[in-house]
């Protein structure tokens, strides 16, 4: 029914809309994008992914001393209590727009694989690691991984669109994928280590399996209890915007805590993870579910439509790079409310308007060197 309607909706209206910066300039469509990106652009971009990493890791050796797998522990540890340091103002900005920025790199970036234009290859290629090592530097591995799954989603988009055949991938193509997310898949506790966390507690095996079940567990329990139906102002799915909302409004009573607790069961660590449907029920019960999970299921349809229609190689359009960076939540929805608690918060915006910048700049900015 959702689908139905949402592609009802999106041929008479949304297909009308204009997301994002509307095209002001024509291009020759027989020309990859590339071949209108300028070096010294991509020279910039890269420059500026330097100085992020480099400020993110001095803040960190200012802050907790020069072990750095010991500093981004320690940091991800006190993010949330009470003794939190804040990242200075200018190394957060530095920060959102070099990570937003790794988005249109990548593409760019694979746009000049499919297409075989060389040009800026090389640069984007640095661009794309120093963004990945960006994501991870502060002990998340989100951030990173959810550049590498955009990479996988443009990769496979960029390859159907240019062979001119809808919904058909090369097995070679196909195994390239398998491939990548086995190496993710395998150096997840490695990753883990090197991020300063405590991974000595349980083997590989063991601990791929709690990471992939844990969350179904806890929902389980969860349910169980029957303790679901709670005020909007105490929601766990809209818990960032409430809370960003309590704040600017000057409303304490809405300002709480994120109330999924740490749960152990037959000797293991669960975590406090339950799945998009644990805030779904907490909210509101079945009702809750069927609620969000419909304007969910709109939203990323609506973003899939655009995406599919998107010129993939001529244009850089945002709406592909929303679309792959949506991707990883969608992915990741099986773990947590990635959904509500990525797109319904303050950073989502500031990483539009990241892109609109950066599209501007690489599209727009003329300057003869």
């Amino acid at each position: 029914m959702v689908s139905y309607i949402t592609n009802i909706l999106y041929k008479y209206v949304f297909s009308k809309i204009k997301f994002f910066l509307p095209s002001k300039y024509t291009c020759n469509k027989n020309n990859d994008i590339n071949s209108r990106i300028d070096r010294w652009k991509i020279i910039v971009l890269l420059v500026l992914q330097l100085i992020s990493l480099i400020l993110t890791v001095a803040f960190l050796f200012r802050t907790y001393g020069f072990n750095l797998s010991s500093s981004i522990f320690m940091y991800r540890s006190s993010s949330t209590g009470e003794d939190a340091v804040a990242l200075p103002s200018m190394v957060k900005l530095l920060r959102r727009i070099a990570l937003s920025s790794g988005y249109i790199i990548t593409y760019l970036y694979l746009n000049g694989i499919v297409y075989k234009n060389k040009k800026n290859r090389l640069l984007e290629l640095i661009c794309i690691l120093l963004a990945i090592l960006n994501g991870f530097m502060l002990g998340g591995r989100g951030d990173g991984i959810q550049i590498i799954i955009a990479a996988i989603v443009q990769y496979i988009a960029l390859k159907v669109y240019s062979s001119n055949q809808k919904r058909i991938l090369p097995v070679k193509d196909v195994l390239k994928v398998i491939i990548i997310l086995a190496i993710i898949v395998a150096s997840f506790t490695q990753l883990g280590e090197l991020l300063g966390r405590e991974m000595d507690f349980l083997n590989y095996n063991d601990y791929i399996a709690v990471y992939l079940s844990a969350e179904l567990k806890n929902l389980d329990i969860f349910i169980s209890s029957g303790s679901y139906g709670h005020p909007i102002s105490k929601s766990l799915t809209l818990y960032s915007i409430i809370n960003s909302l309590g704040g600017i409004l000057h409303q304490p009573q809405w300002i709480h805590d994120f109330d999924i607790p740490f749960r152990y069961y037959g000797g293991y660590a669960l975590g406090n993870v339950g799945t998009i449907f644990y805030p779904f029920f907490y909210d509101g019960g079945l009702m809750g579910v069927i609620i969000y999970t419909s304007f969910m299921a709109f939203f990323c349809q609506i973003g899939y439509m655009k995406f599919v229609e998107a010129d993939k190689k001529s244009q850089l359009n945002l709406m592909f790079i929303f679309y792959s960076y949506l991707a990883y939540i969608i992915v990741f929805s099986f773990f947590s409310n990635k959904f509500y608690e990525i797109i319904f918060n303050t950073s989502f915006i500031w990483c539009v308007v990241s892109w609109v910048l950066v599209k501007y700049f690489l599209m727009r900015i003329k300057v003869k060197v």
